[in-house]
């Protein structure tokens, strides 16, 4: 909970004047938090400039000098950056995997009850792996054993195909939906009747993604694991996943036993500038 120093407090007013009276309000000169509209972003931590306002009782960090990063160097590490689907054989000490984990609570989010699980025993690995596997059997089952409802979805989706021979991979090639030596896996486990958790969670896995690719370590978003973790009731009591939380997302990962050595061209984001229909707008 955000909280208030009044003894640092110097009634500066730069909490009251930035958020205007929304979040927190003037009291007789004193900033007012109103907890029922706090969404703890900590924005008014941050701007703070008496360090009066903490986080659980927590004095925040003084920042001495702006931190410059090179924009060109961020853009060629962002370019060079892959999702990694086979790692090495190579245990990743915990106290990495901590710090990766760690560097989540400064994602831009706005859910603090977001809580994260590491997972690094194999065999517990391997058996969310077998769960996830049978997931899968299930669905291709359910999709493409009765010829009418592949019909029926067919009218709806023209990427059937495409899932029935990924399933297929899984399953019969493959035989695993962990990715090959994965030595760690990120549960992000939260209520998403919460507002703005399922996104929240989402900043939290890039910030992770971003951070464990500067420490030389690969990753990998798992929907499929969310997805079966969150149907296998035996595997959410066996990670005491409380009732009513769901898994928001999982994230692999490991030392890269890819070989990346080219940037891919070709793909664009289709972008525009301020494209709108004048004739739809009500003034």
């Amino acid at each position: 909970m955000i909280s208030i120093n009044f003894e640092k407090c110097k009634h500066c007013t730069v909490c009251i004047n930035r958020f205007k009276g929304y979040c927190i309000s003037n009291e007789n000169g004193n900033p007012k938090i109103d907890y029922m509209i706090c969404n703890q972003c900590q924005k008014c931590i941050a701007i703070c400039p008496h360090q009066a306002i903490l986080m659980n009782g927590k004095q925040p960090i003084k920042i001495e000098k702006p931190l410059r990063i090179v924009a060109d160097d961020l853009k060629e590490f962002l370019k060079r950056r892959r999702s990694i689907k086979k790692f090495k054989d190579c245990k990743i000490p915990r106290e990495v995997l901590l710090e990766i984990a760690s560097v989540a609570k400064y994602a831009p989010n706005q859910n603090k009850n977001i809580e994260i699980i590491i997972i690094d025993d194999l065999e517990l690995i391997n058996k969310i792996d077998r769960s996830a596997l049978k997931f899968v059997l299930r669905l291709y089952n359910i999709f493409f054993s009765m010829k009418f409802l592949t019909s029926f979805i067919q009218l709806f989706s023209d990427s059937l195909p495409t899932i029935k021979k990924k399933m297929e991979f899984d399953l019969h090639i493959n035989k695993h939906v962990v990715k090959e030596n994965t030595q760690g896996l990120y549960l992000l486990i939260g209520n998403p009747k919460v507002p703005v958790t399922e996104s929240s969670a989402q900043y939290l896995l890039s910030t992770m993604i971003i951070y464990a690719e500067a420490l030389g370590i690969g990753s990998c978003l798992m929907d499929s694991l969310k997805l079966s973790i969150n149907r296998a009731l035996a595997i959410k009591n066996a990670l005491r996943i409380p009732k009513g939380n769901k898994v928001l997302g999982v994230l692999a990962v490991g030392y890269s036993n890819e070989c990346i050595v080219n940037i891919p061209q070709g793909y664009e984001i289709n972008t525009s500038w301020n494209r709108k229909n004048t004739e739809t707008i009500v003034e």
